[in-house]
C-alpha cells in the first residue's frame, strides 16, 4: 500500500510526503521426491516446511517551488529527503525472519499428516533478514528560459547500511543542459526542421546492488566437516567448533559510475519523423568484487566485496519514428531503437591480474582480464576431435586425449596442451541489439506488433555439459546425443564426443569453445489486435468506451542458437551469458475487454 499527503502552503510551493512498502507471510510443507534418474541409489528422500514473514517501507518528502518570471524565465527547485529500510536486492532479501525444518523418510507421504516430528534425522534452522537500508538527501535546480535554453543540477547524498561507518555516504552530481535551436530567429525561414535540440549531461551515480548487508562483517559459524573434532578421542563424539565463515571488508564503498552523454532530438518531414540520437560513455570506479580466496589458504570463508578495478561502456543509441497515412482511414506508426555498444575492463587494483567467475560442475567459464569485456568466456579452443591413435600420437600431449575426444590448439606453440593455452572464446555482450514497432490503425481496427532483437554476442551453453556426455549422470536418459556423437564416420561433423564413460580434461572436464555458440536472435514479443465498437458507442446514453482486443506475449524467436532459449540472465560479474538449462519464454496469451461507462 502507498498513503501521501499534499500540501500547498501557496501558490508555487508544493510539499508531499509518502509512505509506503509492503507485507509478506507465508508457510510451505513439500517434498523432495526420490530421484530415480541416475544410477546411483538414492535411499531416501525428504520433507520440509517453514514459515517465513518480511517487510519493506519507503518513506520519502519532497519541497517543490515552480515560479515563472518576466513570462520567459521559469525555474523549479525540489528538495527531498528519502529512508527505504527492507531493500530487496539481487544480494539481500526484505527485512524478516523464515523457521525452516527438514528431515528425511517421512512415514506417509500426505502432507496432511506429516510433521517434522514424523520424520527421521530432524533438523531445525532459524533464518534472519536485514535486508539493505538507505538514507538519502538530494535536490535539483531546473531552469528554463523562453523554451530555448535549459540547465539542470542534480546532487544526492546517499547512505546505504551494506557499507561500513568510515564509507557509508556518497555524494554523487549531475548536470545536462540543452539548446532548442528551432525556437531561435534564423530557423524561421526553413521548413525542413520542426523541432531541432541539442543536448549534453555529465553525472555521477552510486552502486551498492551488488553487496552482501553483511559484507562489513566477520563472522564466524559452526561447521561439521570443517569445525567438528573428536577432542576426547575417536570414541567420544564429535566437538562442535566454530570458525570464520566470513571475512568482513569495513572500507568498502560505494561503486561510483560517471556517465558523460550528448544527443539531439529532431522532427522532419512535415512533423511525419521524429529521429533522436545519444552518444554516452559510462566509466565505473571502485568496481566491487568478491576475488575468492586462494585455496593454499586452507580458509573455507566467503570473501568479501572488495574494489577492484573499473571499466567502461561506450554506446550509441538511434531511434527512428515514422507516422502516417497510406489512406484517410488507414493510419502507421513505425518505431525503432537501435543501440551498439562497446564494453572493457580497464584496470584492476594493484596485485590483481584477472578474475575467474564462479566454478560450476567443475568449470570455470569466464574471466575477467584488463582489454576484455565484462564476464568474458575463457578455455580451450577445440580444433576439431580425435580421429585415431596416430592422430593422437603425432599431436601435441593433451590430458586424457584419446580418439573422440576434444582436440584442443597448442595457442603458445610449445607441444604440450597445458592451462597457459587457455585463450578468450567470446563475451556475452551484445555489440548490436534493437527494437521494432508496428502500430497500424484501419478505421475501428488497430493492430500492434514489437519485435526485439540482438546480434554479436555469444552464449555459454552449460546445458551441453548435462545433455551431450554419457559420463555424466550415467543412467540419465540424453536424448539424441548419443546418436549425434563421434564416430569415424562423423569424424568432426560430430555434434559431441565420443559416446563413452570418461572425464577429463579431454571430455567433460574442462571449459572450451565447444560450449560457446551465437547467441543473436530475433524475437516477435508481442502481437495483438484491438477493435473499437465505435458506432455502438456513438448510439449509446451509457457507454464512453467499448474494444474487444486479444494479444499474445513471445510469439517466436528466431535464432541458431541450440539452447532453451538464447537470452541469458546472470549475475553481471560472474555468470552472465551462462546457460546451466534455463527455463525458456513461452507464449502467453490475453482476451481484454474495455468498457466505459
Amino acid at each position: 500500500g502507498n498513503f501521501y499527503a499534499l500540501i500547498k502552503p501557496f501558490d508555487g510551493l508544493t510539499f508531499r510526503s509518502s509512505i509506503g512498502g509492503y507485507y509478506f507471510n507465508f508457510n510451505n510443507r513439500d517434498y523432495n521426491y526420490r530421484y530415480l534418474g541416475d544410477s546411483e541409489p538414492q535411499a531416501s528422500f525428504s520433507f520440509s516446511e517453514g514459515s517465513t514473514y518480511g517487510y519493506s517501507y519507503t518513506f520519502t518528502n519532497t519541497l517543490t517551488y515552480e515560479k515563472l518570471f518576466a513570462d520567459k524565465h521559469k525555474l523549479k527547485v525540489l528538495l527531498g529527503q528519502e529512508a527505504i529500510e527492507g531493500t530487496n536486492t539481487p544480494v539481500a532479501a526484505p527485512r524478516g525472519r523464515r523457521l525452516q525444518g527438514s528431515g528425511i523418510n517421512p512415514f506417509s507421504t500426505d502432507l496432511d499428516f506429516v510433521t517434522l516430528s514424523a520424520v527421521q534425522s530432524p533438523v531445525v534452522q532459524s533464518f534472519i533478514f536485514k535486508g539493505a537500508n538507505f538514507s538519502s538527501l538530494f535536490g535539483q535546480v531546473q531552469y528554463n528560459y523562453d523554451e530555448r535554453y535549459y540547465l539542470s543540477a542534480v546532487v544526492r547524498r546517499d547512505g546505504s547500511s551494506v557499507f561500513g561507518a568510515n564509507n557509508r555516504y556518497g555524494t554523487f552530481p549531475a548536470f545536462s543542459g540543452a539548446w532548442r535551436i528551432i525556437g531561435e530567429s534564423f530557423m524561421d525561414n526553413q521548413n525542413f526542421f520542426q523541432d531541432l535540440k541539442v543536448r549534453a549531461g555529465w553525472g555521477q551515480m552510486g552502486n551498492s546492488n551488488n553487496v552482501d548487508p553483511a559484507n562489513q562483517f566477520s563472522l564466524a559459524a559452526s561447521d561439521l566437516g570443517n569445525t567438528f573434532y573428536p577432542i576426547g578421542g575417536q570414541n567420544s563424539g564429535a566437538d562442535e567448533g566454530f570458525a570464520t565463515s566470513r571475512i568482513g571488508n569495513p572500507d568498502a564503498k560505494w561503486e561510483t559510475s560517471t556517465t558523460t552523454n550528448v544527443g539531439f532530438d529532431a522532427t522532419i518531414l512535415d512533423n511525419h519523423v521524429d529521429i533522436e540520437f545519444d552518444w554516452w560513455k559510462r566509466d565505473t570506479e571502485d568496481l566491487l568484487f568478491r576475488v575468492p580466496l586462494a585455496g593454499v589458504t586452507g580458509n573455507f570463508a566467503q570473501p568479501p566485496s572488495s574494489h577492484v578495478g573499473s571499466m567502461f561502456i561506450l554506446g550509441v543509441d538511434l531511434r527512428f519514428v515514422w507516422y502516417g497515412n497510406f489512406t484517410e482511414d488507414f493510419s502507421f506508426d513505425f518505431a525503432i531503437n537501435n543501440t551498439f555498444l562497446k564494453n572493457e575492463v580497464v584496470e584492476f587494483a594493484p596485485g590483481i591480474e584477472f578474475l575467474d567467475g564462479v566454478s560450476y560442475r567443475g568449470i570455470t567459464p569466464t574471466r575477467n582480464q584488463v582489454g576484455k569485456p565484462l564476464s568474458s568466456f575463457f578455455g580451450y579452443d577445440v580444433i576439431g576431435y580425435f580421429a585415431d591413435a596416430a592422430d593422437v600420437a603425432s599431436s601435441p600431449a593433451q590430458d586424457g586425449a584419446g580418439v573422440g575426444r576434444f582436440k584442443y590448439r597448442d595457442v603458445n606453440g610449445d607441444g604440450a596442451i597445458t592451462p597457459d593455452d587457455r585463450t578468450y572464446l567470446g563475451d556475452p555482450i551484445a555489440n548490436y541489439s534493437g527494437g521494432a514497432t508496428i502500430d497500424l490503425k484501419y478505421k475501428d481496427l488497430r493492430m500492434e506488433m514489437f519485435w526485439n532483437w540482438s546480434t554479436g554476442l555469444e552464449v555459454f551453453n552449460q546445458s551441453k555439459w548435462f545433455r551431450d556426455f554419457f559420463g555424466t549422470f550415467e543412467g540419465s536418459a540424453k536424448g539424441i546425443a548419443a546418436f549425434n556423437s563421434w564416430t569415424p564416420e562423423l569424424g568432426n561433423s560430430a555434434a559431441a564426443p565420443i559416446w563413452e564413460s570418461a572425464s577429463n580434461l579431454s571430455t567433460s572436464g574442462a571449459s572450451n569453445s565447444w560450449y560457446v555458440e551465437d547467441g543473436s536472435y530475433a524475437r516477435l514479443q508481442r502481437l495483438a489486435f484491438t477493435y473499437s465498437f465505435s458506432q455502438l458507442v456513438d448510439n449509446s446514453n451509457t457507454l464512453s468506451k467499448f474494444d474487444v482486443g486479444v494479444s499474445a506475449n513471445n510469439i517466436a524467436t528466431i535464432t541458431g542458437y541450440s539452447g532453451l532459449d538464447p537470452v541469458v540472465g546472470g549475475d553481471a560479474d560472474v555468470r552472465f551469458g551462462i546457460d546451466v538449462g534455463n527455463y525458456p519464454v513461452t507464449p502467453s496469451y490475453l482476451i481484454n475487454v474495455n468498457i466505459g461507462l
